[in-house]
């Protein structure tokens, strides 16, 4: 039997969740119903908002409005940590919790300052505990069937992509998170984020360079930029054309990312689901119309997948990847060290903006490796449990 997985006992992995806005309120379901965990309490500076979240998910669970506190009241009775908090509060959090020696799975972004994230790994590393980042989209049936094509080379080598993203997201809203209205890159660090993850993931491949350019239409409800097109290369050749907004002028949401390989296409035609193959004809070139329509082309074939419901099912993956290395039964890979490389993708878009050119990552990597490590807090203060999230 495990040692690992042993010492956890029947009662399972206990996780303290750090924040009951939108998104803690799903982790607080997804959390309740996951084989193996126990949702041991849930912190938040509203209390009536961590009440109603444990209410819904798990009466047993005790509330508290800071960690400490938690941490006292269930006699630190607790394996790790979730956080769904405001990214201005991971850094802290995590240090408390990696302090406590709690393994931890934190929302994204880890942080804003890559600075701060390159601090957080080596404070995992040194407490000898895993830490995961909510990069969760990666768990959606198509980005798993993506990567599968990719990693099988079942339709050859992958060769080009384009990537888009239009959606009209009003910041108003009410089940929206508010402290992006504000952000100077809210597209970037909130959603490009994801699908620069999501071509990494999939395409199994790091970014090599890139060339980036944002910018704010007159009726957004955002602060900062929330138009975000980027050229990339990747070091396995793949070339990537991407444009995502929050900002879009009809409030049709349209997704679309297609990917060409030397044996045909993949084409996913909804956020979450559609993805479609198609068997490249080369002959089929030379015959027929040279501007070909449905009936003429080759035709796409639906890729069976399995039934998703989005944030949840995918957020469900998730989990089970970060109990797993909690009970040591395998070696996590959506990683903060893996996250950083993410994160990279984002800062060279932002020096991108600045220089109006290429940015190679490699010299990225160099330079924050070279940087050294922030001071560790010291401080026993209490750590807010964020905000809407």
């Amino acid at each position: 039997m495990n040692t690992a997985a042993s010492a956890f006992g029947s009662r399972g992995i206990r996780i303290l969740l750090v924040g009951a806005g939108v998104r803690g309120a799903m982790w607080a379901r997804v959390i309740a119903e996951a084989p193996g965990a126990t949702l041991a309490g849930i912190v938040d500076r509203d209390e009536a908002r961590a009440s109603r979240a444990r209410d819904d998910h798990a009466p047993g669970a005790l509330v508290a409005r800071d960690f400490d506190a938690a941490l006292a009241r269930s006699g630190g009775a607790a394996d790790a940590m979730v956080i769904a908090t405001p990214p201005s509060t991971h850094h802290a959090l995590v240090s408390r919790a990696l302090a406590h020696r709690l393994h931890v799975l934190c929302e994204k972004p880890l942080s804003e300052d890559v600075d701060e994230v390159t601090d957080l790994i080596a404070q995992t590393k040194a407490a000898r505990r895993h830490l995961l980042v909510g990069m969760n989209f990666r768990y959606l049936p198509s980005s798993q069937r993506i990567r599968r094509y990719v990693c099988t080379g079942e339709l050859g080598a992958p060769s080009y992509a384009h990537f888009t993203y239009h959606r009209q997201r009003d910041g108003n809203r009410d089940d929206l998170n508010d402290y992006v209205m504000s952000m100077a890159h809210p597209m970037l660090l909130e959603q490009s984020i994801h699908h620069f993850d999501l071509l990494r993931y999939c395409y199994d491949a790091e970014v090599e360079s890139l060339v980036c350019d944002t910018w704010r239409p007159s009726w957004s409800t955002y602060e900062g930029d929330c138009c975000v097109s980027v050229l990339f290369r990747f070091a396995n050749g793949v070339r990537a054309n991407y444009l995502g907004t929050w900002t879009a002028a009809w409030n049709r949401m349209h997704f679309r990312w297609r990917t060409e390989f030397e044996g045909g296409a993949l084409i996913q035609r909804e956020q979450f689901e559609d993805l479609v193959r198609v068997d490249f004809d080369r002959g089929l070139g030379l015959r027929g119309p040279n501007f070909k329509g449905d009936g003429e082309a080759e035709t796409p074939v639906v890729e069976p997948l399995e039934p998703c419901t989005p944030f949840v099912d995918d957020t469900r993956g998730l989990l089970a990847e970060f109990l797993g290395a909690c009970r040591g039964e395998l070696e996590p890979v959506t990683t903060a060290g893996d996250h950083l490389e993410s994160l990279l993708v984002v800062q060279a878009c932002i020096e991108s903006l600045a220089s109006g050119g290429w940015v190679t990552l490699q010299e990225l990597r160099d330079r924050f490796a070279a940087r050294p490590a922030l001071a560790r807090p010291t401080g026993e203060g209490p750590v807010p449990g964020g905000g809407p999230s």
